[in-house]
C-alpha cells in the first residue's frame, strides 16, 4: 500500500465519527473538578507527553481547578522572551508551513505538499482582501503538550473578529496532508487588526476535541456548532506585541498573514522547525 494511500486509509474515520459529540464530551470531561479525577487526569497526561510544567506559573498538578485550567496554563512572566523584531511567533508550536500568497491571484497558501487552498476559503469571505494579495503567510501547529495561549504577532487595534462554523477534522500533519482544504472547512476565528499603516490576520483554528477558542475581548468558548459565521467589532481593543489574544481549549493550529508592504519571514525559518512564543519570524 502505498504511502498516501495509507494515509489516506487512517484518516477517513475521521468523516463519519461523531465530532462535535466527541469534542462536547471532552469538555465536559475536561471541566470536572472531583480533585482525584483532575489530579490524576493531569498527571496521566504529563506523563503521556512532554509538558514542562517547571515554566507554568502553576507546577503543581493539584493547583488547578480542573484539566482545562491546566490545559490553558499561564507561564512565568520571563518564561518566554520576546526578540526585538517586528513581527514575532503568536505561540509555540512546530511551522507547518509558511510561505507568500501565490497563484494567478497571488491569494494561495499551501497546506502540505500538492495541496493549496485560499485565502478567501480560510477568511469566510471575498471581499476586503486585496490588500493581502501577494502577502506572506505562516502556519503554526500547536501539539497537546504546548502552550496554548495566542499572542499578538506584532502590536494592534482590533478591526474585527468572526466565528466561522465548519468541522472538527483534527489538524495533525498526517491529516492536514490527506483532507484538501483542512483549515477553511474547520471552524475558526479571523481577527484582523490594524498595525501602523497597514494590517494583518490572525487565524485560530479549531480542531477535534478543542472545546473552544476564547478570547480576550469575548471569553465565550461558543461550544457550537455555529448555524453561520458572526462577525464583531468590538471597539477599543488595542494589544501590544507578544500580548496574549486568546487560547484554546485544547489544542489546534494559528495562522497569520501580512499584506505586501511588511518585512518578510526570516529565511532560516523552515517546516518542521520547533519555534517559541516571542521568537522573531522577520529579521527587523
Amino acid at each position: 500500500m502505498s504511502g498516501r494511500l495509507s494515509q489516506t486509509v487512517r484518516v477517513w474515520p475521521q468523516y463519519l465519527m461523531p465530532k462535535h459529540a466527541l469534542t462536547r464530551c471532552a469538555w465536559w470531561i475536561s471541566n470536572i473538578q472531583w480533585p482525584p479525577f483532575k489530579n490524576a487526569f493531569i498527571r496521566l497526561f504529563c506523563r503521556l507527553f512532554p509538558v514542562d510544567l517547571s515554566e507554568a506559573e502553576a507546577s503543581n498538578p493539584s493547583d488547578y481547578t480542573h484539566f482545562n485550567a491546566f490545559f490553558t496554563r499561564s507561564l512565568k512572566p520571563d518564561a518566554r522572551p520576546v526578540a526585538s523584531a517586528q513581527w514575532v511567533a503568536p505561540a509555540d508550536g512546530t511551522l507547518s508551513q509558511l510561505g507568500t500568497l501565490t497563484g494567478s491571484n497571488k491569494n494561495q497558501l499551501i497546506q502540505a505538499k500538492g495541496l493549496h487552498y485560499s485565502l478567501e476559503a480560510l477568511a469566510g469571505r471575498t471581499t476586503g482582501l486585496d490588500h493581502y494579495r501577494n502577502g506572506q503567510w505562516i502556519t503554526i501547529y500547536l501539539a497537546p503538550y504546548d502552550y496554548h495561549r495566542v499572542h499578538m504577532p506584532a502590536g494592534g487595534r482590533l478591526l474585527q473578529a468572526t466565528r466561522l462554523p465548519g468541522e472538527l477534522f483534527s489538524v495533525s500533519d498526517r491529516t492536514a496532508a490527506i483532507i484538501p482544504k483542512l483549515y477553511a472547512k474547520n471552524e475558526r476565528l479571523v481577527a484582523e487588526f490594524a498595525h501602523e499603516h497597514t494590517q494583518f490576520m490572525v487565524v485560530m483554528v479549531a480542531a477535534l476535541m478543542v472545546a473552544g477558542i476564547e478570547t480576550v475581548w469575548d471569553n465565550s468558548t461558543e461550544r457550537r456548532p455555529q448555524a453561520q459565521a458572526r462577525t464583531t467589532t468590538p471597539a477599543g481593543i488595542e494589544l501590544a506585541k507578544a500580548q496574549e489574544m486568546g487560547r484554546f481549549h485544547w489544542g489546534s493550529t494559528v495562522i497569520v498573514i501580512t499584506p505586501p508592504n511588511t518585512a518578510p519571514w526570516r529565511d532560516d525559518l523552515q517546516p518542521g522547525q520547533t519555534i517559541r512564543l516571542g521568537e522573531a519570524l522577520t529579521a527587523a
